[in-house]
């Protein structure tokens, strides 16, 4: 028994010693595969922080972009009132340019107009005058007829001569006529004849 006890001491210290061994190992590789586990879930928090990170760029180059569309639309819309702004001024001032025109043609027929008038209104003062000074000359004539009709009819200032009396004293036998249409009266000697039309008066 006692030549046993030390073998079976020697035995149960064996499976002691490779028990702790095999637990040491199991615990050594547990271990290494603890560490391995924690180096790869530092690198997945590594990608996960680098995902995150690439998560905030694109939303902020997605807000960025948002903001460049929303700039582009309302630069679009200004174009768009521009571009609607220009095509009503552009009708505006063609309008403009039409009512220009007829104004012009308008002032350019009032001008005409007024010339053609002007123009008229002295044609007509020019022939008044022509008559006027055409019948006060021919009652001049008349009263120089009846002034010689008086000489040498040995007639007094009170005498009224009859057309007849004087027409001898005119060229063809005729009395001059007023161009105007006027009647003449001869008066006596003393008096110069008249014209029936005002303004034809014998000074």
């Amino acid at each position: 028994m006692k030549t046993i006890l030390p073998w079976i001491l020697a035995v149960v210290f064996a499976a002691s010693a490779g028990a702790l061994y095999f637990s040491s190992s199991s615990k050594d590789a547990e271990l290494a595969k603890l560490r391995e586990q924690v180096q790869q879930v530092d690198t997945l928090r590594g990608q996960l922080d680098d995902l995150q990170k690439q998560a905030a760029s694109q939303t902020d180059q997605i807000a960025l972009m948002h903001k460049d569309n929303d700039e582009l639309l309302r630069l679009r819309n200004q174009v768009r009132q521009l571009t609607d702004d220009k095509a009503q001024l552009t009708k505006q001032l063609q309008s403009s340019q039409s009512q220009v025109e007829r104004s012009q043609a308008a002032i350019q027929q009032a001008q005409m107009s007024a010339t053609q008038m002007a123009e008229q209104k002295i044609l007509q003062m020019k022939q008044n005058e022509s008559m006027v000074s055409t019948c006060i000359n021919n009652l001049r004539q008349i009263d120089g007829a009846k002034q010689q009709w008086a000489l040498e009819h040995q007639k007094g200032p009170d005498a009224v001569p009859t057309p007849q009396d004087i027409v001898a004293y005119f060229p063809n036998a005729m009395l001059p006529q007023c161009p105007g249409g006027g009647r003449y009266t001869l008066n006596a000697v003393s008096n110069a004849p008249t014209c029936s039309i005002p303004g034809h008066v014998l000074q």
